[in-house]
């Protein structure tokens, strides 16, 4: 709790941390409280001690730990060992952030893989299964029912990278599909690889992927957007490598935040893997 008579900047904007807003000095610190109950009080949560179903069962989707009104579904996935299956999610666009190990993702254009800190893009109905290497593995899962694409604020050049096709992947043998929808998963099971391809054709990759850490600070104090979805219902941001004095009280009007914190020090967090 803030000391008393210590004078707080207040700042309120819409649209997330670019749009209109207006800053105030307040004489407390307003998000203290001395109680409170219900859905949305403020509160943290280790995804490290998230019950993840596809840890030990490689038949196991992701298990979701938030739900928003429009769609956008947060999963927690801690799997060790191959699917036994294809993917494709034709509700929504998939971010996978890469906390802990080393994943592969072979998907129907191109093969990719993510480390520790790392954004892994799967947009809506790319088939792909995942492949982590040897040891635990750790991811936050977003699905959003718009596009995400690149949308950086302040701008600056992605260091991104794509994935690429193997043309020597084998084009023989069964493959068990799972389509996920709103109403369930359909399971098919096809008489070839799915996921085999000769070469690209022409248009852009939709898969790629961007690390934390090629995503540079907003040195004028705001969090650095690098992703949107369609009509900025959904926002990525990151708040790493902050080098200002501590950021003013925020009421964010027209957003939900949720912050991960991957690694380094932070404020009245004691270790990473935590969600606030």
């Amino acid at each position: 709790m803030a000391e008393k008579n210590e004078e707080h900047r207040e700042h309120w904007s819409r649209e997330g941390f670019y749009g209109d807003g207006v800053n105030v000095i307040r004489p407390f610190h307003v998000p203290d409280f001395l109680r409170v109950a219900g859905a949305h009080a403020p509160h943290r949560f280790n995804i490290g001690e998230i019950v993840a179903p596809d840890r030990s069962e490689p038949d196991a989707l992701p298990v979701p730990v938030f739900t928003a009104r429009s769609g956008t579904q947060l999963s927690v996935s801690g799997r060790e060992q191959p699917m036994p299956f294809v993917l494709s999610n034709v509700e929504a666009d998939e971010v996978h952030f890469i906390q802990q190990g080393e994943i592969g993702f072979a998907t129907a254009y191109g093969n990719i893989t993510g480390g520790a800190g790392d954004f892994v893009f799967i947009p809506r109905a790319v088939p792909y299964t995942v492949r982590p290497s040897p040891g635990p593995t750790l991811s936050l899962i977003v699905e959003t029912p718009g596009a995400i694409r690149f949308n950086s604020a302040p701008e600056f050049s992605p260091k991104s990278e794509s994935a690429t096709i193997d043309n020597s992947v084998a084009r023989e043998g069964k493959t068990i599909l799972l389509v996920k929808s709103f109403d369930g998963t359909t399971r098919y099971v096809k008489p070839y690889n799915i996921l085999a391809a000769v070469a690209f054709a022409g248009g852009n990759n939709p898969v790629w992927k961007i690390n934390l850490k090629d995503i540079p600070p907003n040195e004028a104090g705001h969090p650095t957007q690098f992703a949107a979805s369609p009509h900025s219902d959904e926002l990525l941001y990151t708040l790493s490598a902050r080098h200002r004095r501590r950021p003013p009280i925020h009421y964010n009007a027209d957003y939900d935040e949720m912050i991960v914190y991957f690694s380094g020090p932070a404020r009245g967090v004691a270790s990473p893997n935590r969600a606030l």
